[in-house]
């Protein structure tokens, strides 16, 4: 018999996929080519991204009995999902957009089919603990609920038909792109969360600071304007209003947070994307002498580029950990 869990996880994934089908049904045939803001991909690798390599994914390793909380704590020291993402992309770059929708439409019967199979024997599996960062855990439980994945891409696909943007090449000095694997890892881990939510439980409080869920996220939203003010002191446009706003933490966290009141979760995440970008930008302008310059923070202690870097990083490993209780695997109640 299935798990309730299984069958509420796999209806969710259900709905999104439908939706993402319905957005990719939708694009005209010059889309297809449309750069998706703000990287390197098209609409086209976009979408085998969200193909993947059509395995049972997770859940396979589950059923083979080889899944442990050793082997989940050793791949997530190491594991770059970057690469497996450009293997993927470059498999399928010259496939017909028709067949491309053909993989798309059943690129999750393997993940379902073997979803099914699991069984209360599989619970204690399940409820293993998979670090994703910095006061941010999931359990095996989560893969199953891959709905948010469609969602966010959907979302993805919907900006890039929107916006006119085209592809810049940045080059960063190896010290700071080297920070790119655990920045990418927990800015993905941030929107998966994000894309996760219960829909009814954005306007409940967090317990932190008071602040409901999507004050949370509208204050992660913000927090790259505070980061750019930073790093154009160091690139030498100094700012001091900018500065002086920032030396009192609290206010300009709350004020971020009231300005966007009414925002949607889709213009959160337009602006996460967006500004982030720019923060891209202003790192591609660090020269080797600009590393250990000393950045001032709101408590008056100070730190570097690379120091700066890993700390901002964190910032949304903690504030994605925050927001997981209000995710739909988390408030799901079995019958």
């Amino acid at each position: 018999m299935t798990l309730p869990l299984v069958e509420a996880a796999m209806d969710d994934l259900r709905v999104a996929h439908r939706d993402l089908l319905r957005v990719v049904d939708s694009l005209s045939n010059d889309d297809w080519a449309r750069p998706v803001s703000y990287g390197d991909w098209t609409v086209k690798d976009l979408i085998a991204h969200c193909i993947g390599d059509m395995s049972p994914s997770g859940v396979g390793l589950i059923l083979a009995g080889v899944l442990t909380p050793q082997f989940i704590a050793d791949t997530g020291k190491t594991f770059d999902v970057r690469a497996r993402n450009a293997a993927v992309i470059a498999e399928r770059r010259d496939l017909a957009p028709e067949d491309m929708r053909q993989l798309l439409f059943r690129c999750h019967d393997a993940m379902h089919n073997a979803a099914l199979k699991l069984s209360e024997e599989h619970l204690p599996v399940l409820a293993y603990t998979v670090p994703m960062g910095p006061d941010y855990d999931l359990h095996v439980e989560d893969w199953l609920w891959f709905g948010y994945h469609d969602r966010q891409h959907a979302d993805d696909i919907r900006r890039a038909v929107e916006t006119d943007w085209q592809p810049e090449k940045l080059t960063f000095l190896p010290e700071i792109k080297e920070r790119f694997r655990l920045m990418y890892r927990y800015r993905e881990g941030f929107l998966r969360t994000v894309y996760s939510i219960a829909e009814d439980t954005w306007q409940e409080e967090s317990g932190n600071q008071g602040w409901t869920y999507r004050d949370i996220l509208a204050h992660v939203a913000s927090n790259d304007l505070r980061i750019q003010i930073r790093l154009r002191t160091v690139l030498g446009d100094r700012d001091e209003a900018a500065l002086e706003a920032l030396r009192d933490w609290d206010d300009w966290n709350r004020r971020a947070v009231e300005e966007r009141r009414g925002r949607s979760v889709r213009e959160f995440v337009d602006e996460l994307a967006a500004t982030r970008h720019e923060t891209f930008r202003l790192l591609s302008h660090i020269r080797p002498d600009q590393l250990s310059a000393p950045i001032t923070m709101s408590d008056g202690s100070t730190c570097n580029i690379l120091e700066y870097i890993d700390g901002f990083t964190e910032h949304e490993s903690v504030h994605a950990g925050q927001l997981v209780p209000a995710s739909q695997a988390r408030r799901f109640t079995a019958p």
